[in-house]
């Protein structure tokens, strides 16, 4: 029994050196895959910042368009009236000269 016992032992540890070997190789792709998940939760968190900016600045945008729309609308409101304020001033005008041209007449 003598015999066997360090020859279980040698066989014991024959068999740990290859289990060291895959859990040393185990605990390297675990450590690098941690390494990766921590790179990439940060990335996240600056693409989530980017994102949130980018959102800030096209509710600003659309804050910018709905006001020019505003402006282009009051923009041919004051195109109309203009119009109408013009062809009353011609209408006027043509009573004035017609009006003239009666006293000049008289």
């Amino acid at each position: 029994m003598n015999a066997n016992a360090p020859k279980g032992k040698t066989e014991k540890a024959a068999d740990l050196d290859p289990l060291d070997a895959v859990f040393s190789h185990l605990e390297r792709r675990v450590e690098a895959l941690a390494q990766r998940l921590k790179a990439t939760l940060e990335e996240n968190g600056k693409l989530k910042a980017a994102a949130a900016a980018a959102e800030s600045e096209r509710e600003k945008l659309r804050a910018e368009l709905a006001e020019a729309r505003k402006a282009a609308g009051r923009g041919d409101e004051a195109a109309g009236a203009l119009k109408r304020y013009e062809a009353e001033r011609a209408e006027v005008r043509a009573r004035i000269e017609k009006l003239i041209a009666s006293l000049e007449g008289a």
